[in-house]
């Protein structure tokens, strides 16, 4: 998924963080109640599966290049699955990029267009900041123009990061001390999972366990990284929450029971 929203649990009162580094996989799913956003729930096999893509019911290109497995088709005007970058021709040079991670713009022919082709995103390439802003080389890194120059950044941790406009959109900027994750344990510096803790006495504590949930509270207080297994809440072992770039355009929330 390109997006994936972060937020924090609250359970049960403790002195020693607990930290969950992987939401749920559809197939670890259960029960019903917890099979949703991105999963389906079949019935006739009591099981919880990823749902399938239809992007044809994309019909517009942001909401169809949101999608990994979609990609908007520029000469018909449609949303259909992605193929391969060569199979695109666009009118902005810039739609490339919104392809897939893995295409960039290729040769521009004599009607102005360009035909994408496959390969990684420089930095350097880039003579502009509106060209070069946010672009983004791999999953911990982003192109940043600054002193007449396209350079990458490293957005892997907070602390790591030096320029405020970039702070701003996963961290917190605090003038003279920089950048930094936000606190109340909200997540972890290098962005690799999230603290769960509890509420109590208006005040946010670290939690070591969360034996206080139950079947029917499990999976939501924990933001999909722990599932109710049949008798206990356990901590999923699907895929990683360390999603740094698509994290930026998420926001943190804080859930209490």
């Amino acid at each position: 998924m390109k997006t994936q929203l972060l937020l924090i649990a609250t359970i049960s009162l403790s002195f020693q963080a607990l930290t969950a580094t992987k939401i749920c996989d559809c197939t670890e799913i259960v029960q019903p109640a917890d099979c949703k956003d991105g999963c389906t729930w079949s019935s006739a096999d009591s099981a919880c599966t990823a749902k399938t893509v239809d992007c044809t019911t994309y019909t517009s290109q942001p909401t169809c290049d949101s999608n990994d497995s979609c990609a908007w088709n520029d000469s018909t005007s449609k949303c259909a699955n992605f193929t391969a970058c060569v199979d695109y021709t666009v009118s902005v040079v810039d739609q490339c990029y919104s392809k897939s991670s893995t295409c960039i713009p290729g040769a521009t022919g004599t009607d102005g267009k360009t035909t994408c082709k496959t390969g990684s995103v420089s930095c350097s390439n880039f003579q502009n900041s509106s060209d070069c802003n946010f672009k983004s080389p791999n999953d911990t890194t982003i192109c940043w123009f600054k002193a007449s120059t396209c350079s990458p950044i490293d957005v892997s941790k907070c602390s790591a990061i030096t320029e405020q406009e970039v702070c701003a959109l996963h961290c917190k900027w605090t003038q003279g001390s920089g950048c930094s994750a936000f606190t109340l344990t909200v997540h972890l510096d290098d962005h690799s999972g999230v603290n769960i803790c509890t509420w109590a006495n208006n005040a946010c504590t670290d939690a070591t366990d969360v034996s206080a949930l139950t079947s029917s509270n499990c999976f939501d207080k924990t933001s999909g990284h722990y599932y109710w297994d049949g008798s206990a809440c356990s901590e999923c072992s699907g895929s990683s929450s360390k999603a740094y770039i698509m994290a930026f355009i998420g926001f943190i929330a804080m859930v209490m029971f």
